[in-house]
């Protein structure tokens, strides 16, 4: 039975018969008496019928229900069991199955999709340049292929799209560090454009025109952190 359910569901209240019938009040003597007994065995009994009612309401949770009944959830979702697949796998499958119908066929439902099963992908690629129209490449980190193949195989045949061919395209996700060091750097545009013959006139030295010419000027500067 799940503990969720367990203390979520309403209590028992606690049986509390009178004074002179609860068996510690009247008596001389630490051995139970019989009233007493009775008030005991009757809040079993009612703890009893109580877990026979959650029982029947945890069996409609995949999570936590028996395996008689997981399997009936299983058939009446659509789902089955692959070779060696584990158990807690196998019951979130059957827990998500329609959260997953209703996501499947876009390529953002299908990502996630993936990622309630712990498959994180990285990017899915469709209608690629230079391949047919129907190939969609799923990539994913390299280290979850290889013990996810059935899980991987599974999910497409259940929920990728009709007439499609995935591929697997692996991935590894490497961090680099770049120190940073001092450097320095000086940029300078000067600009000079021509002058008409009226104003050369007023430029008696000026021996040849100039041509426009532009320069800028800038200085970095980048300390070491």
């Amino acid at each position: 039975m799940s503990d969720d359910l367990n203390t979520s569901s309403p209590k028992l209240p606690t049986l509390a018969p009178p004074w002179w019938m609860d068996g510690e009040t009247l008596t001389k003597t630490s051995e139970p008496q019989e009233p007493a007994m009775l008030n005991k065995g009757m809040q079993s009994f009612w703890h009893r019928v109580r877990g026979w009612f959650l029982w029947v309401l945890s069996q409609k949770d995949p999570l936590t229900c028996s395996i008689d009944m997981l399997n009936l959830l299983a058939w009446e979702r659509n789902i089955t069991r692959f070779k060696v697949e584990p158990l807690w796998l196998y019951r979130k499958r059957v827990a998500y199955a329609f959260i997953n119908a209703k996501e499947a066929g876009s390529t953002k439902g299908f990502i996630n999709i993936m990622q309630r099963f712990g498959l994180d992908v990285v990017s899915i690629k469709e209608r690629q340049e230079g391949m047919d129209w129907d190939r969609v490449s799923i990539e994913i980190d390299d280290t979850e292929i290889a013990p996810n193949q059935a899980l991987l195989a599974e999910l497409i045949r259940s929920y990728g799209r009709t007439c499609r061919r995935y591929d697997h395209l692996s991935s590894r996700l490497v961090t680099n560090s770049v120190a940073v060091t001092e450097a320095n750097q000086d940029f300078q545009t000067l600009t000079i454009r021509t002058i008409s013959n009226s104003e050369l006139a007023h430029f008696n030295e000026a021996a040849v025109a100039a041509t426009e010419c532009n320069n800028d000027y800038q200085h970095l500067h980048v300390g070491s952190a």
